[in-house]
């Protein structure tokens, strides 16, 4: 199977029936490897009739919550359990979650800002327009796991883009409370054009992302809500049998523009004046910036320019112009 006008193939039959392991391949030619091809490891786990959905994680190669749970599912899942078809990626961005880096070090690709790829472009374009013209029309459903990767930490939460039609929305809230995350975070607009979400809501999909943490590494509460939450989200469309529901509401909450972020102006060391999850106020002090090299400097004071509850905090205390660090959301 080959996407049009491109050299990537699955060295699997995604329609089969039964549950298959395989690779995407995407060749690769080096030094070291002349014929060489990158393998991105998939499974499918095909039953009866029901819903196509796709499963990926990996898309930034060092958010780790969802490789971790995908891999887990593509042992566990078995075809005769499954109504419809599971198509699952634990690592999209293979050579990134190789090096634990959010980019790719083949062509410093950001996969989640490459879409819908380009079938003669780089190695990670390459892997967007698979995704874009062979897995997104084979399904429905699809399903994007991330964290903050190494640079961010975030509180767990679905991530998604709220709907102009009452029923599509409808239905998405539906689906992201079912997952199960202790927070919702509901986008009024596409933060990128050029992300899978976007991609995928272009193809008519149910769609969410997740943000479950971050700080380079996991934790047995992040985890879990990752495991729990993808078994939920089949559950809930009908793919497996229920699951217990999640023990605590989901609280809604919105993301609706760049007030909600704090950037560094300068470069320096940051020293924060909240904690991931305190609640914040317009003008409230964010933190300070100090500057090493010149100890006799006054710090960079930041403020917030918005009020609502802190998400999403840098991880890093060294920040440069134009890092993020921190991003608010507000109850609706």
């Amino acid at each position: 199977m080959t996407s049009s006008a491109s050299p990537v193939i699955v060295d699997i039959d995604l329609q089969a029936k039964g549950k298959h392991f395989g690779h995407i391949r995407v060749p690769h030619s080096t030094h070291e490897s002349a014929y060489g091809f990158i393998a991105i490891p998939i499974a499918v786990v095909n039953g009866c009739s029901g819903p196509d959905v796709l499963l990926t994680a990996g898309n930034h190669g060092d958010e780790y919550e969802g490789q971790i749970a995908l891999l887990k599912l593509m042992r566990s899942l078995l075809a005769q359990d499954v109504r419809g078809r599971v198509i699952i990626i634990p690592r999209l961005n293979q050579p990134a979650a190789a090096v634990g880096r959010r980019t790719s070090p083949l062509d410093e690709g950001n996969l989640n800002r490459l879409f819908p790829g380009d079938p003669m472009g780089s190695p990670t374009a390459q892997i967007a327009h698979f995704v874009d013209t062979v897995l997104l029309p084979m399904t429905q459903v699809s399903l994007d796991l991330h964290s903050g990767g190494s640079s961010l930490e975030y509180l767990p939460c679905v991530y998604a883009t709220a709907s102009p039609d009452t029923a599509r929305q409808a239905r998405l809230q539906a689906a992201v409370t079912a997952f199960g995350a202790p927070l919702v975070l509901m986008a009024q607009q596409e933060i990128s054009s050029r992300s899978l979400m976007a991609c995928a809501r272009a193809h008519g999909h149910l769609h969410f992302a997740t943000e479950l943490g971050g700080a380079g590494t996991t934790t047995p509460a992040t985890q879990a809500i990752a495991d729990r939450g993808v078994l939920r989200l089949l559950a809930h469309l009908g793919v497996i049998d229920p699951v217990a529901p999640p023990p605590d509401a989901t609280r809604m909450m919105r993301i609706s523009g760049s007030s909600q972020y704090v950037y560094a102006p300068v470069r320096g060391l940051f020293e924060p004046a909240f904690a991931l999850g305190d609640t914040v106020q317009v003008g409230q002090p964010a933190g300070c910036i100090h500057f090493p090299e010149e100890p006799e400097r006054a710090p960079c004071e930041l403020v917030f320019a918005d009020s609502g509850m802190v998400v999403c905090r840098r991880v890093p205390s060294l920040v440069a112009p134009g890092d993020c660090v921190a991003h608010l959301a507000a109850d609706f």
